[in-house]
This record gives structure tokens, C-alpha cells and sequence, in this order.
């Protein structure tokens, strides 16, 4: 077994390794006898080390540089796109397109970062160029798809889904993006079918798994929704939406220990993480333990101060550890943010009956009959 010094010594020396690596690359760089390939493998070294502008700067050059082929400025463009620098990548798409008019891949990869903007106007007009130039291109018909989803254009981003398809039965991103429109579209037996195409096509994709999850999920099949999230988990362990879908899950089946540990993972990925706070004080709340729940409730609450449904629960700690004052307070806060919910005016009556005064408990119980449609007797109990 290897001590804790010895582990120090080795994760030093991986440290000076990436240094050497990256200060042999730059001295050559510098020099200007770095070929292409390894000014994009010191571009990416930078990007890892949090070094954007140098990494825009070395990419740049690889762009200018005429003994650069297009698919080192296509990697290059890429890393640009990662660090969100949008119109120099945009120069290093205009370079390659400009060596090859019939090339669809620079036009789709423009349309793209005009997606990234919010300019889908102009991405649309790109995806058409690009199918254009090439028709057989199912990449082309995707990304057009993608542009036209994101400007709510469902019918037509369905069929240029299909269309992807229909060249390519195995373009999984198509499946994927189709079982998304076909579920906003209320076509949920159609929709699983695509995201099973999907998973069939790409099984190590974890978002087909997902979002095949997701839709288990939303049909009330939880044991099926379970498996597709731990899949997908196992195959992307740093997916905070992940965890949290299968933390959701799992508390659908009252498996409280087991969702409790994937709202902990999560955050251990985000320490801020409010719905993972949220769902480990209402854990607790479920199991009776309302002192553990108050912590992280109010962790909640600190970070969304005006959530009510946070408030609320709050309140319901308070209320079960016979602090009816303190429960008030958060009650009454419930009833200014949210004024149209029942079930604190409910909750409400019940803190006022416990203090013995029956005018605002009757009176508490009538708001909360007016505004659930219904009628409540005053014997009503909350449970």
C-alpha cells in the first residue's frame, strides 16, 4: 500500500511533467518551429490551466498559419467555441470555407455560432447553405433541426430530424433531438420509441440515457427511469443533473437513504446546489428527523431566500418540534410571497387552534377553503 507521502511525491511529479510539457511546447512556439498539431496540443494545455488568453493567442496562429490543415483549425475552433470566443473562431471557419466553397462543414459549424449568440435568424440561413452544398450531409438536416428547435419551430426542426434519419438510420443525435420534439409535443409513446433508437445507436451516450430516463419517469415507470439514470451515471459520474434525476427518482419510491446519497454527490460537484439543500431537508423531513432537516432547509433558504416552497417546509420543522412561533413566522412569509397557496393557510390554522385562538384558526381554515376550490370542515386536520 502506498503512503500518503509517497501519493504526494507522484501527484507532484505528474505536476512537473505538464509543466515540462507545456514549457518544452511554448519554447518551441516562441521560436516559431512548433508545426500546427503541436501548437493546438499547447493550445489545449492552456485551456486545461485556465489560461484562455493564451490559448486564443496560439490558435490564432494556427488559423494564419498556411501549413495548417482544416481539421487542426476545425480543433482549434472548437477550443474557441469552448471558451465562448465566438468571432475568432468564426474567422478560422471563413479561412477554411474560403479554401473550399463545396465544404459543408465550416457553413454548419458558422450556423452553430450564430446559434451560440441568439442570432438563429442568420444560423438558419448557414444550416440551408450548408445543406446547399451538401444534401446527402445528414449533419447538415441535424443542425438545421437544432436552429430551428431552439427557435421554436418544432414542426419543421421534426422533419429535418427525419430527414437526418432517413440518409443515416444511425445518426443517434437525430433520435435524440426527434424523441425531445415529439415530447414537448405530447407524443410520449413516440418519443420513447426515439430515444430507445437512440440508446440502441449510441448505448455510451449518458444523455440518450437521461433523457430516456426522464421520459420513464414522467410515465410513472420509476423502476425503469432508475436503471436508465444509473446507467447514464456510471458512464458521466460528474452529472449534477443526473444525480439529481435519479435523486427524484428514488424519492418517488420512498428509497430516502439512496436519494439521500445523490443529493450528496451533488453537492460535492456544487457546493451551492439549492434543490440538492432542499431535497436533503425534505429527506429528512419524510423521516421524521426535523432538527437535520431545519440545516439543510435553511442552507436552502439562504441561498433562494424567497422560495416558498422552502419557507414552507421550514415552517413544518418548526411546527412538528412544537415551535409554533417560530413556524408563524415562516408560515406568514409563505402567505406573502405565495398568497394563493392552501396548504399554509391550513397549516396556519393549525398553529393558531394550538394557541387557542379560535377566530383566526376558523379564519385561516375559511382562506384556505377559498382558495382550494373547496370547502373544510373545523375539524380539519392537516396531516
Amino acid at each position: 500500500m502506498l503512503r500518503w507521502d509517497k501519493l504526494l511525491e507522484l501527484a507532484r511529479g505528474e505536476w512537473r511533467e505538464e509543466n515540462v510539457e507545456q514549457s518544452s511546447l511554448k519554447k518551441k512556439f516562441d521560436r516559431g518551429e512548433a508545426s500546427p498539431s503541436e501548437m493546438l496540443d499547447l493550445a489545449r494545455l492552456y485551456l486545461d490551466s485556465r489560461n484562455p488568453a493564451k490559448c486564443a493567442e496560439v490558435v490564432e496562429s494556427i488559423i494564419s498559419n498556411p501549413d495548417s490543415d482544416d481539421r487542426i483549425i476545425e480543433r482549434g475552433c472548437s477550443l474557441l467555441e469552448e471558451m465562448g470566443s465566438y468571432e475568432a473562431a468564426y474567422e478560422g471557419y471563413r479561412r477554411i470555407l474560403g479554401k473550399n466553397e463545396k465544404n459543408a462543414l465550416p457553413l454548419y459549424r458558422i450556423g452553430k455560432l450564430f446559434e451560440m449568440q441568439g442570432r438563429l435568424g442568420e444560423a438558419i440561413e448557414y444550416h440551408n447553405k450548408a445543406i446547399a452544398v451538401e444534401p446527402d450531409n445528414p449533419e447538415c438536416y441535424y443542425r438545421l433541426g437544432v436552429a430551428y428547435t431552439k427557435n421554436h419551430q418544432y414542426e419543421d426542426a421534426e422533419k429535418m430530424y427525419r430527414k437526418a434519419i432517413a440518409i443515416d438510420p444511425t445518426h443517434f443525435k437525430s433520435y435524440t433531438n426527434l424523441g425531445y420534439i415529439l415530447d414537448l409535443r405530447g407524443k410520449r409513446n413516440e418519443a420513447l420509441q426515439q430515444f430507445r433508437k437512440a440508446v440502441q445507436y449510441n448505448p455510451k451516450s449518458a444523455e440518450v440515457h437521461f433523457n430516456l430516463g426522464a421520459l420513464y419517469g414522467d410515465k410513472g415507470d420509476n423502476e425503469q427511469a432508475i436503471k436508465e439514470f444509473r446507467i447514464g451515471i456510471e458512464l458521466d459520474p460528474k452529472s449534477v443533473e443526473g444525480h439529481y434525476n435519479l435523486g427524484v427518482a428514488l424519492l418517488n419510491e420512498n428509497e430516502y437513504d439512496e436519494a439521500e446519497l445523490e443529493f450528496r454527490k451533488i453537492l460535492k460537484l456544487e457546493h451551492d446546489n439549492v434543490s440538492a439543500y432542499f431535497f436533503l431537508g425534505f429527506i429528512y423531513y419524510r423521516k421524521g428527523v426535523y432538527s437535520k432537516a431545519l440545516k439543510f432547509l435553511k442552507q436552502a433558504s439562504r441561498l433562494n431566500p424567497g422560495n416558498a416552497t422552502i419557507l414552507y417546509y421550514i415552517g413544518e420543522c418548526y411546527n412538528k418540534l412544537e415551535e409554533p412561533s417560530e413556524a408563524l413566522e415562516y408560515y406568514k412569509r409563505v402567505t406573502e410571497i405565495n398568497p394563493s397557496d392552501s396548504k399554509v393557510y391550513f397549516s396556519l390554522g393549525i398553529i393558531y387552534e394550538k394557541q387557542d385562538d379560535k377566530r383566526k384558526a376558523r379564519e385561516c381554515y375559511r382562506m384556505a377553503a377559498l382558495r382550494s376550490g373547496g370547502q373544510v370542515d373545523k375539524g380539519f386536520r392537516a396531516s
